[in-house]
């Protein structure tokens, strides 16, 4: 699908759910235990994974190049006139190599490649550095919604993609 420096990103195959959760589980297991509500990442299964990639959607894997390992992943669903991402997740050891923002990245040039102009997330606000993360990527918050406990809340954010960009994504042989 695309690459920088050093990261691969490929879209996962169906068969490979159990390696997403995996990653999933992985990246969001330090907030176990601290964030009120508990995030719903850790909640995951190998079957709901694979629901969310099958609803109009799918999921990236990052890869480092030179060993092929994987180091994280993303979800992602066509809604309406945008593209939603969910669940990025970048494993610890993987974080600082610029795998999120490949895979960003690459999920932005699809939403471009299928005529979409808009790409979303949702970021908790109990974790300002993934806000500022999104911000460095030129994401905008459009509303900001609150838990029923009022415990936490989330900012939605949207970018509006006007350019064609560099990365892609490359396919998974089956």
């Amino acid at each position: 699908m695309g690459t920088s420096a050093n990261i691969s990103i490929r879209l996962a195959t169906a068969q490979e759910c159990e390696l997403v959760l995996q990653l999933v589980l992985n990246a969001f297991r330090e907030y176990e235990g601290i964030l009120i509500p508990p995030s719903g990442a850790l909640r995951e299964t190998a079957d709901s994974i694979r629901a969310k990639m099958e609803q109009q959607g799918g999921a990236v894997i990052a890869e480092a190049k030179d060993s092929g390992l994987p180091l994280g992943a993303a979800l992602y669903r066509f809604v309406d006139q945008h593209l939603y991402i969910g669940r990025v997740s970048v494993i610890p050891q993987g974080r600082g190599q610029g795998a999120g923002v490949a895979m960003m990245r690459a999920l932005e040039q699809l939403a471009i490649d299928h005529g979409i102009e808009e790409t979303r997330v949702s970021v908790r606000c109990s974790l300002p550095g993934n806000v500022a993360f999104y911000e460095r990527l030129s994401y905008e918050v459009f509303e900001h919604l609150f838990y029923p406990e009022r415990t936490d809340s989330w900012f939605e954010m949207k970018k509006r993609l006007t350019a064609r960009m560099e990365s892609g994504i490359t396919p998974r042989e089956q």
